[in-house]
């Protein structure tokens, strides 16, 4: 069994599908307040898979809208370039990257991580980050596992199997066989990908903040107490769920309380169940 190093995970990248053009074209209009919305509806439009499900996704639950969407480029003025954005994203990840087989199941994985993206949204509206730049790191956070799977499949197998047998986290599993884990093997890919560098550092990050905190990026701070919040409320219902340790930190650097988003729970699991139904997972 042959387990890549860390600075040779990337030479596997390619045994990873593809995101299509139009997705790699929205990732690079995030926060451009330029971007053409005729232009991208247009993209949007060559693929109906992609339309079909991100008219369905902006006309659930999730968003709460008053009157219905028709058009890509309807979802694009009602709710602007970055959420369409992360929308079509979670769409084609969880199309490109829909791995099932008796070791790894993705759709666990993207269930887990749609809440993640809602949690990070909704913790975001109560501090000054983007909601959706939050929800797209939400979204990419464990990238990294689907990497290290891509690339030794049988060892991530045995990552997995080691977590689940010996009741640790999936860092530990990780690191024990691998010698690092996917929140460094998604940064690398991410930064591979050219995604904002807030992204790329929230990725690396979401499991220990305390440790990249003078970067002096709040979104990290965020994603990771999204992963938690995500966890304590069993959003994806994933087998052998652990919460992970909340930096309090991080809580205070956002200005946040757990006594705050206790009234939000119940908003939270709507939000994800909207959303999570909208895009089939």
């Amino acid at each position: 069994m042959t387990i890549p190093a860390l600075d040779d995970l990337l030479s596997h990248a390619d045994a990873l599908p593809s995101l299509p053009e139009i997705v790699r074209h929205l990732m690079r209009s995030l926060n451009d307040e330029l971007a053409d919305v005729d232009t991208l509806a247009h993209q949007i439009n060559a693929d109906p898979a992609i339309v079909a499900r991100l008219l369905a996704a902006a006309n659930s639950s999730a968003f709460g809208l008053s009157s219905r969407i028709e058009s890509a480029r309807q979802a694009f003025l009602v709710l602007g370039v970055n959420r369409v954005t992360g929308i079509i994203l979670a769409t084609a990840l969880i199309r490109r990257f829909d791995t099932q087989t008796q070791d790894f199941d993705a759709r666990l994985l993207w269930r887990h991580t749609l809440g993640v993206a809602t949690c990070a949204r909704v913790l975001a509206e109560q501090t000054d980050i983007d909601p959706e730049i939050a929800f797209t790191a939400g979204l990419l956070h464990d990238i990294g596992q689907l990497l290290m799977f891509a690339a030794a499949p049988e060892a991530y197998a045995q990552s997995l199997a080691l977590r689940k047998n010996e009741d640790i986290s999936i860092l530990l599993a990780e690191n024990t066989v691998f010698g690092y884990d996917h929140a460094a093997a998604g940064g690398m890919l991410a930064n591979a990908w050219k995604l904002p560098r807030e992204i790329s550092e929230a990725i690396s990050a979401h499991h220990n903040p305390d440790d990249y905190c003078s970067s002096g990026n709040p979104l990290s701070d965020l994603i990771h107490v999204a992963e938690v919040l995500s966890h304590a409320l069993d959003l994806g219902e994933q087998t052998n769920n652990r919460v992970p340790d909340l930096s309090e930190r991080a809580v205070a650097s956002l200005g946040l309380s757990w006594q705050s988003l206790t009234g939000r729970f119940a908003e939270i699991e709507a939000r994800y169940d909207g959303i999570r139904i909208a895009l089939g997972v």
